[in-house]
């Protein structure tokens, strides 16, 4: 008997270190200030912009252990649809449980993503990005900063969910900031954009080719005179005329 409670004991220490505790996060930004919204650009909108309203925008809450980079963040919960009118760019999303913490009320990374609903593709951000890199038009989506939170102690009945985007003077947490829908790039233009960094790369290392060919071509006029003028230079002739040096192969400049 006496051993029993002793596995047992031990087995509640081994749950414990592991982390089964939980937290509580409440997911919106109702009632913010415009800078902590979420926003809407693209060709056909003002150039001031215009706050995501109704059920064509999706936003969903991302999560990860304090510390987890940004690929490893994973979704909780069902996406919600933004308010409209006055409380357009906010959202309300209620209690997300995150489990399991090291402690209950443990501190987590946080980021929410956004999306374009549209008919016929998967209704998530991974979806949406997926079409936009194959060429839909369509696609927008967004994503904001990565920021830590302390989540509320499911325990502790006085602590208080407030909204991670809310107002900073209700507990909202500072480093939640408003971010805008874009278009996705088309495929044309990304591959542009590599073709280009290539060409500059390739343009930067011609550049440094034709300063060492400069350099080695002083160094041989230099030699030249030496040779003439005083002492004989190892790269003369046994009669006293320069010999012909050839540049090696990989310093000559191949074209312009």
């Amino acid at each position: 008997m006496k051993t029993l409670l002793l596995r047992a004991a031990a087995l509640l220490v081994a749950l414990d270190i592991y982390g089964q505790g939980s937290g509580i996060v409440n997911f919106g930004n109702a009632s913010t200030t415009p800078d902590r919204r979420i926003w809407v650009f693209g060709p056909d909108i003002p150039r001031e912009g215009v706050l995501a309203a109704g059920t064509s925008y999706h936003i969903a809450l991302y999560w990860g252990q304090q510390g987890t980079p940004e690929f490893g963040l994973v979704q909780v919960g069902a996406p919600v649809s933004f308010l409209t009118g006055t409380a357009a760019g906010t959202f309300v999303g209620g209690n997300r449980t995150l489990a399991p913490l090291n402690a209950n009320g443990g501190v987590v990374t946080l980021q929410a993503r956004a999306w374009g609903v549209i008919p016929g593709v998967p209704d998530s951000y991974e979806g949406v990005l997926a079409a936009g890199l194959s060429g839909d038009p369509r696609a927008m989506i967004t994503r904001g900063p990565q920021f830590d939170h302390k989540t509320k102690d499911p325990t502790d009945p006085f602590e208080l969910a407030t909204p991670i985007g809310g107002p900073i003077a209700s507990d909202g947490n500072p480093n939640w900031n408003g971010f805008a829908f874009t278009p996705i790039p088309e495929p044309s233009i990304i591959t542009l954009t590599v073709i280009g960094g290539a060409a500059s790369l390739l343009f930067c290392r011609r550049k440094k080719v034709r300063k060492a060919w400069s350099n080695f071509s002083l160094l041989l006029q230099r030699s030249s005179r030496a040779s003439t003028s005083g002492p004989r230079h190892p790269a003369s002739s046994t009669n006293g005329a320069v010999a012909t040096v050839q540049a090696p192969a990989w310093i000559l400049p191949r074209g312009p």
